[in-house]
């Protein structure tokens, strides 16, 4: 007998382990409507069994026995922070094991064609290998001096390791499991409290339904425009068979649709946090409520970005911070900024995946982010743009342009990503003659002849002048 699901899904032209992840993630708000009103007054212990029992049953119907894997991994976890919780010994045991395991789920669920790539069990284990590692090092941090540390270590820090019911609740918690974003245990702690829900100075249901409208929209613009450019185009022969500027201004739209899937999954998830009241996040200066504290993209900045820190300041922001808070910040004892960058997109490669598609994604975001650095010094220091800034219309044609180059060379850079194997990204690559390779890698020689031109000062003359 063929599932409801299944035949829904071929008319839509799409996958049944995708549809039944959206399905799976809308499901979470009758439930989390249902937990308002008649759970978030009770007892925190009942509250983690709802959370805990709604999101393996939920996690179930859409991944399968696959969810088995989440469990080992909590009970794993559990295990080392019960024995040997805010020691660093517990800190290398979870990140060696819960990395080990996702790695190892990657190679037994991988496929050898970025075709054949559907929804298992290693995605909401990606999720849940951040959440528990980011755990461990906060038990850890727990058990530091308060004064030796940071301001985001004493947000999340614990002083006391978990039980397995609060780890359970914690990590099944159905706007969070599937696709993120990352919450603390301490923020989930405090959220569990009848006091939290009554302290809240509004409902957060308009502004959760809001965010889950505005996801659909972007499914339904990717949806729609898959139809035209399919996942796979730059691998298809229309588009080797195009000239080059149709190509050019294929990818730009082609990058935009893809990244509409990420976008509406990430809004819908952030809705069901949103209407559990999960991300209050206080009040901003007016007196508004600001209900962005589970935001995992930020529309307006995305939209109008001008250079490509927008793009990631705005794009996949709980992954972003979390990789910020845990990796980052914690490899400042290196002393070099390049370096702690390289490391941090070195991990962000391994734990997204086998595939040389991510690592070539990353390394082309640890080029970009080092050109940008270098051309706004260079821009800064230029005697020529000092003048031009006095016109009226410089923020407008500067703001133009570098829309304008977000967007050319977004697709070029995040095109690995969803292509994932080698052949096809070189395929694709071939087909634009590698553009952006020479723009971002060749910037060392192109920039000598553009300084010249911009009449950039050094560091030392421009010091000797303001003297």
């Amino acid at each position: 007998m063929v599932r409801w699901t299944a035949s829904l899904a071929e008319s839509l032209g799409g996958s049944e382990a995708g549809l039944k992840l959206i399905i799976g993630q809308l499901l979470g708000y009758p439930l989390l409507l249902f937990y308002r009103k008649f759970i978030s007054n009770k007892d925190p212990n009942l509250q983690h069994v709802y959370f805990a029992v709604s999101g393996l049953m939920l996690g179930h119907w859409v991944i399968g026995p696959g969810i088995v894997h989440s469990i080992y991994a909590i009970i794993f976890t559990y295990l080392v922070l019960l024995f040997g919780g805010g020691t660093l010994v517990s800190v290398v045991l979870s990140f060696s094991f819960n990395m080990s395991y996702l790695l190892i789920g990657y190679w037994y669920t991988s496929s050898d064609t970025a075709a054949d790539y559907d929804v298992s069990w290693t995605m909401p284990q990606c999720v849940l290998c951040l959440r528990l590692i980011g755990l461990s090092i906060d038990v850890y941090d727990g058990k530091q001096p308060k004064e030796s540390l940071s301001k985001d270590q004493l947000k999340h820090c614990l002083p006391d390791s978990p039980n397995i019911l609060e780890m359970l609740s914690h990590s099944f918690f159905i706007g969070g499991y599937f696709v993120g974003p990352q919450f603390s245990l301490r923020k989930f702690r405090e959220f569990v409290t009848p006091a939290y829900h009554e302290n809240l100075p509004a409902s957060p249901s308009k502004f959760g339904f809001r965010r889950l409208l505005i996801g659909i929209l972007y499914m339904a613009l990717h949806v729609a425009g898959m139809q035209f450019l399919p996942e796979y185009w730059p691998n298809t022969q229309e588009y080797a068979a195009m000239c080059l500027p149709l190509k050019l201004l294929g990818l730009c739209f082609w990058v935009k649709i893809i990244l509409f899937k990420y976008q509406s999954i990430w809004l819908m998830a952030e809705g069901v946090c949103v209407v559990s009241g999960l991300s209050y996040n206080g009040k901003e200066e007016d007196g508004s409520v600001d209900w962005t504290g589970c935001r995992n993209v930020k529309l307006r900045r995305l939209e109008t970005a001008t250079n490509f820190g927008h793009y990631i300041e705005a794009f996949n922001i709980n992954t972003n911070g979390w990789v910020a808070s845990y990796v980052y910040k914690r490899l400042k004892f290196l002393n070099n900024k390049n370096i702690s960058q390289f490391a941090t997109l070195a991990f962000l490669s391994v734990w997204h995946g086998w595939h040389p598609g991510y690592y070539l994604t990353f390394m082309n975001e640890f080029f970009v982010m080092k050109f940008e650095a270098e051309w706004s010094k260079m821009w800064e220091r230029s005697t020529k743009v000092k003048l031009w800034r006095d016109h009226p219309s410089y923020n407008t044609l500067t703001s133009i342009i570098g829309w304008c180059y977000v967007h050319f060379f977004l697709a070029h850079c995040f095109m690995p990503f969803p292509l994932k194997s080698l052949s096809s990204i070189l395929s694709a690559y071939s087909g634009v003659y590698f553009i952006h390779i020479f723009f971002f890698v060749g910037w060392p020689l192109w920039s000598t002849p553009l300084r010249a031109a911009l009449d950039v000062q050094k560091p030392e003359q421009k010091n000797k002048k303001s003297d």
